[in-house]
């Protein structure tokens, strides 16, 4: 037991070593959430592209959205925080958000696309038939329908792109994972700081995933509850 407290007193209270995790819990919310959020809008942007009835508007986006699905995450940020962004003085920490939000963005795109065309367009069409313009047709009957199916993976991106923020640590971005290999190189001991940032990524990954979970709660959509 004592030997424990002596581990908890080095990984955490000396040299206020707990400012460590601290401040990198806080890099890794900035990181997951802002990239996640700016993924959802970039992957419905991306969505909309697609269904535009141009094919080389189609070809253009697919091939953009494949050239970034098959780069590793790594290397892609490596990209550009070496090569693109390198001479200019946008900061480390925006360009990694940046290449996250692209990564994201891609996935979630994907995901949006084939939840659309996943439902009957004759329902789309049955709903013109009765007076309402495409956009009606599309927010009351394709959307709440689209929704539904890509919850479940909308959810699952999520946790992928809070997994993606351990990444960044080798490249000088200090995130809770960092924070953690920063306080074992000092201690020599990673217990304590193994477990800290795991209990910290289950606890993220599974509020995020109860709360976005709320999304496909049909009453939510006007509907019956279905949970």
């Amino acid at each position: 037991m004592e030997i424990l407290r002596q581990k908890f007193y080095l990984t955490f209270i000396y040299e206020n070593r707990w400012q460590f995790f601290l401040d990198g819990l806080l890099m890794t919310l900035l990181l997951t959430f802002a990239s996640f959020l700016g993924g959802t809008i970039l992957g419905a942007i991306l969505c909309g592209l697609r269904m535009i009835p141009k094919k080389g508007v189609q070809k253009a986006v697919k091939w953009f959205v494949n050239l970034l699905i098959q780069l590793p995450t790594l290397v892609l940020l490596m990209v550009f925080v070496y090569l693109v962004f390198s001479n200019t003085s946008l900061s480390v920490v925006l360009t990694v958000i940046f290449g996250l939000m692209l990564k994201c963005g891609a996935y979630l795109s994907e995901i949006f696309y084939t939840a659309v065309k996943g439902v009957n367009e004759g329902q789309a069409e049955a709903a013109r038939s009765l007076g309402m313009t495409k956009l009606q047709a599309f927010l009351y009957i394709t959307f709440p329908q689209s929704l539904q199916s890509a919850i479940p993976l909308y959810k699952n991106q999520f946790i992928i792109s809070l997994q993606e923020t351990s990444l960044v640590g080798t490249l000088a971005v200090q995130d809770i994972t960092k924070a953690s290999n920063i306080v074992t190189s000092r201690t020599l001991d990673a217990f304590f700081g193994l477990i800290l940032i795991s209990v910290v990524y289950l606890v993220i990954g599974f509020v995020c995933s109860k709360l976005l979970g709320l999304l496909s709660i049909r009453k939510h959509l006007g509907g019956e509850d279905n949970a």
